[in-house]
């Protein structure tokens, strides 16, 4: 499985590079910058969960694209240690993009102070968990029907966030203040619920794998 991950590392190493990261960095500066404190929102719960995703679509694009799969399955490794490790990468990715929304966020209440800074920590936390429900539903699709699927379901999951956040401006914030009333609760639904998901995500693409590569 280590020479798995160094794989998906070097592939996104090789399709991103430098230049990509100095870009990313260039409009997370820009959105702090423009919207202040309304831009570690932006960064947290669109920004950070997209790159991440892309990420993995990438890798799933690169595994069509050299046929990937039916090598993979050649090796002295079993389907489930196969997708374990495209996983492993996953969660990793998502620890990376934990580590951008607090450093973002932090950052986000030492400028522009608008509550708590429990309150940005929660936000880091939340984006955590969109991260791992995007890639929950992003990564069975691209073992069951392909990096297209993968990418259609993204793009779902993007609109479905927008709507979102459009809703909760429409009825001034209903969910952000459900939220800061039971923090807590919030906290262990939202964070426990994520991982259910997400470990469920991870069976049912063992199971997707193996009837694919049967």
């Amino acid at each position: 499985m280590k020479g798995l991950l160094t794989k998906d590392f070097l592939t996104v190493k090789k399709k991103y590079g430098i230049a990509r990261l100095i870009m990313d960095l260039a409009i997370i500066a820009a959105l702090m910058i423009i919207l202040e404190g309304a831009g570690s929102i932006y960064i947290s719960f669109l920004l950070v969960p997209l790159e991440v995703a892309s990420m993995l679509i990438t890798l799933a694009n690169s595994d069509e694209q050299w046929k990937w799969g039916k090598y993979a399955v050649a090796l002295p490794l079993s389907k489930k240690q196969i997708v374990s490790s495209r996983y492993a990468f996953a969660g990793i990715a998502a620890i990376i993009g934990l580590c951008v929304a607090l450093a973002v966020n932090t950052i986000s209440y030492f400028c522009f102070p608008a509550y708590q800074f429990g309150f940005y920590l929660f936000m880091s936390v939340a984006s955590f968990c969109v991260v791992l429900l995007f890639l929950a539903f992003i990564l069975p699709s691209n073992y069951w029907l392909g990096v297209n699927a993968g990418f259609a379901v993204m793009f779902i999951l993007i609109i479905l966030l927008v709507v979102l956040g459009i809703w909760s401006r429409v009825t001034n914030n209903a969910i952000m203040g459900f939220v800061v009333e039971n923090f807590d609760l919030s906290m262990i639904i939202g964070f426990v619920s994520t991982i259910v998901i997400f470990a469920l995500s991870y069976v049912l693409s063992i199971s997707l794998f193996k009837r694919k590569y049967a």
